[in-house]
């Protein structure tokens, strides 16, 4: 079975699938917190089916701050999200390989809601507005 027609069996119509320079890219129905949706990409190299999400999370989440870099603090809620939604952090990247016996659905929304986590650290950022007397 095809990882689109897998897709399809198993989460239905608001998740889409479709070949996007040799990748198979799979929108999400969840969204960053400014709208933007969460596309996650799947491909498969030595026989090892992974998903990515091309490092836009960390783009998104970098382009909310002025601030060069993430406090120490931001890190580790990043390095948490990864530990509990089994992700790996490489390279900008928030990605995933297939546990032996997990299925694609299963693989899709654990990297779905991990992004959606480590976008949500967009709530720990200092705003610099300063209050009226």
């Amino acid at each position: 079975m095809s990882i689109c027609a897998s897709i399809a069996q198993h989460l239905g119509a608001l998740f889409q699938c479709q070949e996007v320079n040799g990748r198979t890219r799979i929108r999400t129905p969840f969204l960053y917190p400014d709208g933007d949706v969460i596309d996650l990409f799947y491909s498969e190299k030595g026989g090892v089916p992974t998903l990515t999400d091309l490092g836009e999370t960390l783009r998104w989440l970098r382009s909310q701050t002025l601030a060069v870099r993430r406090s120490p603090k931001q890190n580790k809620l990043i390095e948490d999200v990864c530990l509990n939604h089994g992700l790996e952090l490489y390279k900008g990247m928030l990605m995933t390989r297939f546990k032996p016996d997990e299925t694609v659905a299963a693989a899709v929304m654990r990297a779905a809601q991990g992004a959606l986590r480590v976008a949500d650290i967009w709530f720990t950022f200092r705003t610099r507005s300063v209050e009226s007397a």
